[in-house]
């Protein structure tokens, strides 16, 4: 009786796991259709396959361009990002200061306001300061939007670091510098890498502020890079598919990559708050 529940509950996750795929699955294979097939048959087993869609698709949308200029906003932010939010979680849990709780509320009242609401004086700031059509645009718009949940996952993991290990490195002689680069850092190495892939993933896929603030066809992204296959009354689907495959595949691969770590953290840090 006892083997029963978990059957049911490995079929019920295949269930859910085969909903979630299919679409996937059924895109990968339309983009090695030709478009008549797409239209015509977009459920069915490609009858011939086109791989050529995939080089037109890389030629015609200039994607390698738009994949350098990704890469660089979602590195760059990822960076900026796991820097500044690690040194102001160390400081917000572990000194104890007047105003400490309001800069730690400061930053969680980030994750309650969505960043969209504020686009118009984003945008109007933006070109202030001649950044319009400037990849530092986006970049500092997705490294300021992405501190308030890192500093407040990272807090939570700070706080449960014993102090006692502080307390021997300053015996040593170090000073609170040393001590969160030689001691807090390589033990909060794991929700690190968790806020580095969470913050990739958002900026890797980010398409609203690329949208209204990158206009050069040679500073956009990929997100917003692809819909020149897009036009007013057709769409290139046999280029289209392709391209979106050819966007998924590296947060795919570094969320498989980092799998494992990622849910062992996400558990760890769900026990911990």
């Amino acid at each position: 009786m006892h083997f029963k529940r978990p059957i049911l509950a490995y079929v019920i996750l295949a269930l859910f796991g085969i909903v979630a795929l299919y679409p996937l699955i059924d895109m990968l294979l339309m983009s090695f259709k030709d478009l008549p097939g797409i239209i015509s048959q977009p459920f069915s087993w490609p009858t011939s396959w086109h791989l050529e869609n995939y080089v037109n698709a890389w030629g015609e949308g200039n994607l390698f361009s738009y994949l350098i200029n990704t890469a660089i906003v979602s590195v760059v932010s990822v960076t900026v990002i796991t820097f500044f939010s690690s040194m102001a979680a160390y400081v917000i849990a572990r000194f104890n200061f007047k105003g400490n709780q309001i800069i730690y509320l400061t930053f969680l009242a980030g994750l309650a306001l969505p960043i969209q609401m504020i686009a118009v004086p984003l945008f109007i700031l933006m070109k202030q300061l001649y950044l319009i059509d400037n990849l530092l645009s986006v970049i500092l718009i997705y490294s300021a939007s992405g501190l308030s949940f890192s500093v407040f996952l990272l807090v939570n993991f700070i706080r449960s670091v014993p102090k006692d290990l502080e307390e021997a490195a300053f015996i040593d002689g170090a000073g609170h510098l040393q001590t969160y680069w030689h001691v807090i850092l390589p033990l909060i190495r794991p929700s690190l890498s968790t806020t580095a892939l969470l913050n990739f993933i958002s900026a890797w896929n980010g398409f609203f502020f690329p949208l209204i603030l990158l206009s050069n066809p040679n500073r956009m992204t990929v997100a917003v890079g692809v819909l020149s296959f897009v036009g007013q009354y057709s769409t290139q689907w046999n280029l289209l598919l392709p391209a979106l495959v050819i966007v998924m595949l590296p947060t795919i691969i570094v969320f498989v990559i980092a799998s494992r770590q990622f849910i062992r953290n996400m558990t760890a840090g769900a026990v911990k708050m």
